[in-house]
């Protein structure tokens, strides 16, 4: 017999849609059945398979497709005490997030069929968030000998990414567009030269007063710059991420002018912190790749989202174990936690700053998102048939950020000790009510 969820009486934004109004969801059997009214004596008599529904109430709440992420670093396999693929589904949920990508940067790296085929696996045995691969475009992340993109494909990859690089290859790049274009998938570039992408925050007066070597934004532009340029001669989908300069963004509109495939992508807690506060906390949970820039790069972001040159705001979740964030500044490694305070962080940062409306910013983490990782097909939007994947949350439930709010295995978010707005009451996702 079949199973049935009814979320009543919310807010029901559907950005791929442009639905906005107060009504019901109705799921069965994990699909999404219709927006509108609904009793539970209607749902059997149309539906007479149904042999169970579950109620959420929702009044006051906003219900969306469930958030998608396209850039979650998880440590599995070979650094699971960062976070293991089934602890980083659960950490997702919590987020409101039913659907994120992982990065290939694991040891060994995601570059072939058996290491695709394992996260699924892991993702399905744990019942939580779906997690899909973003695979290696090149065989060992070294931008030389390509990885079997077809076959990945198959396996179940949604994009592919050497991620963080160590070395400049361009030909290989070139070649793993031109390969990647064949079967319509983007390729997400590392949008740092690595020859230049050295320090630990942005290089600039900041760093200088701090005594700390510098990154300059120039590393991120040239990499942009180069990396449209492949897309344009290969054809390709190029997706440029993390997002971080003035600069960047104007590299992007302008390869969009000349009709490059390209989208971009947005950390939400580059929306929040200027180098200025680096210095000031010099705490390494502020320590994040890219830099955390000036505010007039921030300013440029927030134009690059209004205007749609920004097309996904991701957490760049990426775990980092205490003994090694407690080192001193130079040497401890950048990362920040970021799925439970995406959500948060973009209703403070950019909707109750006026800069966008709640509908347009859900877009960035629903169709959007989804559209990038060919997932459009079945997930981000409240349409007949497609994964019943929800997000209910309370745009106007203020907490703070402590350790203790925070599920993920590791706390180092630049967040702890904020107040921020906005929190996830409830996630649907895989048939399942998950209460928050």
């Amino acid at each position: 017999m079949s199973k049935a969820i009814l979320v009543k009486g919310g807010r029901v934004i559907d950005p791929a849609s442009g639905h906005d109004a107060v009504g019901d969801v109705l799921v069965v059997d994990g699909q999404f059945a219709a927006i509108g009214k609904h009793t539970e004596s209607a749902i059997r008599k149309k539906h007479p398979q149904v042999s169970e529904v579950t109620t959420v109430e929702a009044k006051g709440l906003v219900v969306t497709p469930g958030l998608i992420d396209l850039r979650v670093h998880m440590g599995e396999p070979g650094h699971d005490s960062e976070e293991t693929i089934a602890h980083g589904a659960e950490v997702a949920v919590f987020g409101g997030f039913t659907t994120v990508a992982c990065l290939p940067d694991t040891d060994p790296p995601l570059d072939n069929v058996a290491a695709a085929l394992y996260v699924k696996r892991q993702s399905e045995k744990a019942g939580f968030a779906e997690v899909h691969p973003v695979c290696a475009l090149t065989k060992n992340r070294e931008g030389k000998e390509l990885a079997e993109i077809g076959q990945l494909i198959e396996a179940g990859a949604v994009a592919f990414s050497d991620e963080q690089r160590a070395t400049d290859e361009p030909g290989g790049v070139l070649r793993g567009m031109r390969y990647a274009a064949m079967f319509d998938r983007a390729v997400i570039e590392y949008a740092q030269d690595p020859g230049l992408a050295t320090g630990a925050m942005n290089a600039g007066f900041e760093a200088t007063l701090a005594g700390l070597p510098g990154m300059p934004a120039v590393a991120e532009e040239l990499a942009i710059a180069q990396a449209c340029m492949f897309a344009r001669e290969a054809g390709c989908h190029y997706h440029a991420a993390k997002l971080t300069t003035r600069n960047a963004v104007r590299a992007v509109k302008r390869a969009r002018k000349l009709k490059v495939k390209v989208t971009a992508e947005v950390c939400a807690h580059h929306l929040a912190f200027t180098d200025e506060v680096v210095r000031r906390a010099y705490d390494t949970n502020f320590k994040v790749f890219p830099p955390f820039r000036t505010a007039g790069d921030i300013a440029w972001l927030k134009r690059g989202l209004i205007e749609g040159v920004i097309d996904c705001i991701s957490s760049g979740h990426r775990p980092v174990p205490p003994q090694e964030k407690e080192l001193e500044f130079g040497r401890a490694p950048f990362g920040v936690v970021g799925l439970e305070t995406t959500l948060a962080a973009v209703i403070t940062h950019l909707v109750e700053t006026g800069d966008l409306t709640l509908p347009e910013a859900l877009a960035k983490l629903t169709i959007n998102p989804a559209r990038v990782m060919r997932l459009h097909h079945r997930k981000g939007a409240i349409t007949e048939g497609f994964d019943g994947d929800l997000c209910v949350f309370d745009p106007k439930a203020q907490w703070e950020v402590t350790p203790e709010t925070l599920t993920s295995a590791r706390k180092n978010s630049p967040f702890i000790g904020q107040t921020l707005m906005g929190k996830a009451k409830f996630t649907i996702t895989r048939g399942k009510v998950f209460a928050l």
